[in-house]
C-alpha cells in the first residue's frame, strides 16, 4: 500500500479528531477500540506453479473449497486488552462440533459481521475505511449502541 503524499497532515488531523472525541466525551481507554475484519479462505490454491514452458494446460489440485471462507474480526482496546477473535461462519446454524476456546463464533447467512446492540456507556470504535461502515443502517446500529465511529482515512490503514 502506498501512503498518500500528504499522509503526515492526514494522520495528524485524524489523531486530533480521535483525541478531541476522547476528551470531549471523557471516554475510558477500555471504551475505545480498534477493529478490522478479514476473510480467511479454507483452500487457497498456490499462485506459484512449476511447469514446462509451453505447456498448454496445467492441473492445479485443490480440496474444492476455494470459495469457502470465514470472516474474522480482530479487535483491541486502547487500554491494551486484546478481544477474542470474532469468527463468522457463512451458514444458517451453528456447527455441532466443539469450537476452539478463546474465540467467539457466530453464524450469518452471508458470512458478514452484524453487530448486536448491547447497552452501555458511550464508546468509540476506530475502523478502517469500508463503505459498509458508513451506511445509514450502520449509523443507526452505532447510535443504538451509544457509540461513535472514527474512520481511518483512506489509504492510511
Amino acid at each position: 500500500q502506498h501512503l498518500p503524499s500528504s499522509f503526515t497532515k492526514i494522520l495528524i488531523a485524524f489523531q486530533q479528531y480521535v483525541i478531541g472525541l476522547h476528551k470531549g466525551h471523557d471516554y475510558l481507554l477500555s471504551q475505545m477500540g480498534n477493529a478490522d475484519e478479514t476473510p480467511v479462505s479454507f483452500d487457497e490454491p498456490s499462485s506459484n506453479i512449476i511447469e514446462e514452458i509451453g505447456t498448454k494446460s496445467v492441473i492445479i489440485k485443490t480440496l474444492g473449497n476455494e470459495k469457502m471462507c470465514i470472516t474474522v474480526m480482530l479487535a483491541a482496546l486502547a487500554d491494551g486488552i486484546k478481544l477474542p477473535p470474532y469468527v463468522i461462519l457463512k451458514r444458517k446454524t451453528m456447527l455441532q462440533d466443539q469450537m476452539p476456546t478463546g474465540i467467539i463464533a457466530r453464524c450469518q447467512n452471508q458470512g458478514w459481521i452484524r453487530p448486536g446492540v448491547p447497552v452501555c456507556k458511550r464508546r468509540m470504535l476506530v475502523l478502517g475505511t469500508v463503505k459498509g461502515y458508513l451506511t445509514p443502517a450502520m449509523k443507526n446500529i452505532l447510535e443504538e449502541m451509544n457509540a461513535v465511529i472514527a474512520v481511518v482515512p483512506g489509504g492510511m490503514s
